[in-house]
């Protein structure tokens, strides 16, 4: 007869395992339904004669949003049930995708910036949800698989636009897009609600708020302003808002950056684009094996991964308008760079915040860094091209500082971390 305690390490092994699926697949729904505008800019741009920096300022808003609800988000997230905060995100995200290709132009910047605030409700209490229930290994695996599966479903977006809505519905192809994007979310957001009543009588699912209080090591210590600073945090921001820039940056304008300068159309731009996010894939599984084996310093990782950036975008500098596959595959190798920069400061800074019991306010503020750096690429990159004429030499220029700094920052983090982390 099964004794009670293999009966409980029972259901906590299915937890785990139940939670490594689903939480990849809220990440996937996540991208589907926030990245799905900028996937489409390029089409809104031809179908409907509107300037860049027009549709730039949708997304923009919204990633402001998205960044300052990270921040919200994460504060709540450490106060209540996470699970309940990812479900209301993923309906009212449903629901703005929905409303999107009905709205007029001139007021799809508010659906948007409701989305982005919506979006804002799922990482950090993620985050939260596989701190609390899984192992340090386990939480390395699966917060790799979650950022996977955020990549795949940008790569869904990449081919399913020009492959099947631009083919089936011509013109009003994007259109399309948002709603396939909704409908796979409603789906998700029905397997989330059920997952979790399939593990409640899990008492690590209870997420109450005297646990997060008590999460990690040493949960009576305090994080106040003066030990915050002392980390050297100030420079992992700095590095976290420079790769945001740089990550979202070349992946949302890089299909216009193709488009203009090898005269391709935005169907065949978004089809070839699509090997950023396919080397982004590959980067998060290889990065995960490295952190795992030989990491021992994630801020001095990220540091090295900068510098390697530098080199490619330098290389890019000189080369963009030579050949369409070497710019193609420079820009992807600098975007999977940027994404293990993002594991390393997104997902394993978070943790070391355990010992104060803010891991999901810190996994908001930091990721509310990241979009801090997005929301000016996608609007700035944008406006510097349209004011110097479609230069993207200039814009490579921009990109090739902004890794430089990021470098830089990450290393004079490096003493203070380590002495944080002491």
């Amino acid at each position: 007869m099964e004794s009670k305690l293999q009966k409980n390490r029972t259901a906590q092994s299915r937890s785990v395992q139940l939670l490594s699926i689903l939480c990849p697949l809220v990440y996937f729904a996540s991208y589907l339904t926030r990245k799905d505008y900028s996937i489409v800019m390029q089409a809104i741009i031809e179908n409907e004669g509107l300037l860049k920096a027009q549709v730039g300022q949708v997304e923009s808003l919204a990633v402001i949003s998205y960044g300052a609800g990270q921040i919200v988000s994460g504060f709540l997230g450490d106060r209540f049930r996470p699970q309940r905060l990812i479900m209301g995100g993923l309906a009212v995200t449903a629901v703005c995708n929905v409303l999107m290709p009905f709205t007029p132009a001139g007021w799809r910047v508010v659906v948007w910036f409701i989305n982005g605030f919506a979006q804002s409700m799922l990482w950090p209490p993620l985050v939260r949800i596989m701190a609390e229930t899984m192992d340090p290994k386990t939480y390395s695996k699966v917060c790799a698989n979650v950022n996977v599966a955020g990549i795949g479903g940008t790569i869904f977006l990449y081919l399913s636009y020009p492959l099947i809505w631009q083919k089936i519905f011509g013109a009003s192809g994007w259109r399309a897009s948002f709603i396939s994007s909704a409908a796979i979310c409603g789906v998700i957001l029905a397997v989330w609600v059920f997952g979790f009543r399939a593990i409640r009588s899990d008492p690590r699912v209870a997420f109450t708020k005297k646990k997060a209080e008590a999460s990690g090591e040493g949960g009576g210590k305090k994080l106040t302003v003066k030990v915050l600073l002392a980390s050297g945090f100030i420079f992992i921001a700095l590095g976290i808002i420079l790769q945001g820039m740089l990550r979202d940056g070349i992946t949302d304008w890089d299909p216009k950056m193709i488009a203009d300068t090898f005269g391709l159309t935005a169907d065949k731009a978004i089809l070839k684009a699509v090997i950023l996010p396919v080397i982004g894939v590959v980067s998060l599984k290889l990065v995960g094996y490295v952190n795992e084996k030989f990491v021992k310093d994630e801020v001095r990782a990220a540091g090295i991964v900068f510098v390697a950036a530098l080199c490619c975008l330098t290389v890019l500098y000189f080369f963009h308008d030579k050949n369409e596959y070497l710019t193609l595959a420079l820009s992807a190798v600098s975007v999977g760079l940027m994404h293990a920069i993002n594991f390393f400061l997104i997902c394993i800074v978070p943790l070391k915040f355990g010992k104060y019991g803010v891991v999901s306010t810190m996994s908001g503020v930091i990721n509310s860094l990241t979009y801090v750096g997005s929301a000016a690429a996608l609007y700035g990159f944008g406006f510097i091209s349209e004011r110097t004429g479609n230069n993207w030499r200039i814009v490579i220029g921009v990109w090739v500082v902004i890794a430089a700094l990021g470098a830089s920052v990450c290393f004079l983090a490096l003493r203070r971390w380590k002495k944080f982390q002491a």
